[in-house]
């Protein structure tokens, strides 16, 4: 059995109007470790009835604060680092709509050599699937999809699935996982690039998309042009030399 992390991202945020956090009270995440993240803007206050309940589905929880200036992508790499431990964490935001097979389809599906495992994320509204992105076209993918490793992927950079060969392979290179520009619920240019400075190195990445989560997303007819101006983000990105990112 694989040692799971589940890292929530609050922002704005009480426990009980987490989304995220209500979808865990089922008994699929008993052997699940919940750590609550609080960026902000004010402290939580706690609310013992719903940590209580919540504690009878999940096998422990750990909350911290995290307020202020502090980059996300740091706040994610310390609880990388801080927990060797873990086999297998999972970064989430505290609004997506999780089915309740998601840990259970996790490892369902899961194969030997996997790094990453991605959802498909759609839109609330519309039911619509609007990432992963893959070599600039939207991937409607059954679960277990394995991605090719020569293709692109885009995403946005809620419910990633990171397992533990994955960090090795960026801690080879003196790389943490994420960056500074990592952000949870948008569109993610620090992630993604870092995947593929990794592909510069001859280092494969095996990506697989597993599970489907509901998100409020901001459909906008300037998706493409969004996209385009991250591409050229990323050429520049990866333009400059590895050692300039390494820390």
């Amino acid at each position: 059995m694989r040692k799971t992390i589940f890292v929530v991202i609050l922002s704005g945020k009480n426990y009980k109007d987490s989304r995220v956090l209500n979808g865990m009270m089922n008994k699929s995440y008993a052997d699940t470790d919940l750590l609550i993240i609080n960026r902000g803007p004010n402290p939580l206050q706690f609310d013992k009835d719903f940590i209580h309940s919540l504690g009878f589905c999940v096998n422990n929880i750990d909350i911290k604060e995290s307020i202020g200036d502090r980059p996300l992508g740091e706040v994610c790499n310390n609880v990388i680092s801080n927990n060797a431990r873990y086999d297998r964490f999972i970064f989430c935001d505290d609004d997506s709509i999780l089915n309740k097979e998601y840990i259970k389809r996790l490892d369902r599906y899961h194969q030997h050599g996997v790094d990453l495992q991605i959802p498909s994320i759609r839109g609330r509204l519309d039911g619509r699937v609007y990432y992963p992105i893959i070599n600039e076209s939207v991937c409607k993918a059954a679960d277990g999809f394995n991605i090719n490793t020569e293709s692109s992927v885009k995403s946005l950079g809620l419910g990633l699935v990171i397992y533990r060969s994955l960090i090795e392979k960026f801690s080879a290179r003196n790389m943490g996982v994420f960056d500074n520009q990592f952000t949870i619920n948008g569109c993610d240019t620090g992630f993604f690039s870092r995947l593929d400075m990794l592909k510069t190195e001859k280092i494969n990445v095996a990506i697989q998309v597993v599970n489907s989560l509901n998100y409020a997303l901001v459909q906008s007819q300037g998706l493409a042009s969004k996209w385009r101006t991250l591409d050229k983000l990323r050429e520049s990105f990866l333009s400059v030399k590895m050692s300039r990112f390494r820390y």
